[in-house]
């Protein structure tokens, strides 16, 4: 085997380039969600929406924590798949994902309660 051929770390482990790419738009699928998530949550704290600021910013509280939740999920999602790969194990299944979508239904939530006691 080719210097060429082997995995930058050193091993002789050969990760498909497709399904590394493939980890890496998943990577920066996560970042973009991220970034809309806190846009999200500043939005809803800096518009003068027809809202109890309380309730907005308690919303936009939630899609911020959301945000860098998605961010670190990101990161050490990246990370974990790109060693298994390199290993040669399948790849790891997301865990995060039913955590985050029941944190943006709880911020919605919390909008619609406060658009019903408004």
């Amino acid at each position: 085997m080719s210097d060429s051929d082997r995995d930058t770390r050193g091993d002789d482990a050969r990760i498909d380039p497709q399904t590394a790419l493939s980890n890496e738009r998943t990577f920066l699928s996560w970042i973009r969600t991220s970034l809309a998530l806190v846009a999200t949550g500043v939005a809803l704290v800096a518009f003068n929406l027809p809202l109890p600021l309380g309730w907005r910013v308690a919303s936009g509280a939630v899609f911020a924590a959301l945000g860098v939740v998605c961010a670190v999920q990101a990161w050490l999602g990246w990370r974990h798949t790109d060693r298994e790969l390199s290993r040669g194990a399948p790849v790891p299944q997301l865990r995060m994902g039913v955590y985050i979508s029941a944190g943006v239904v709880l911020a919605v939530v919390i909008l619609g309660i406060g658009a019903l006691l408004a």
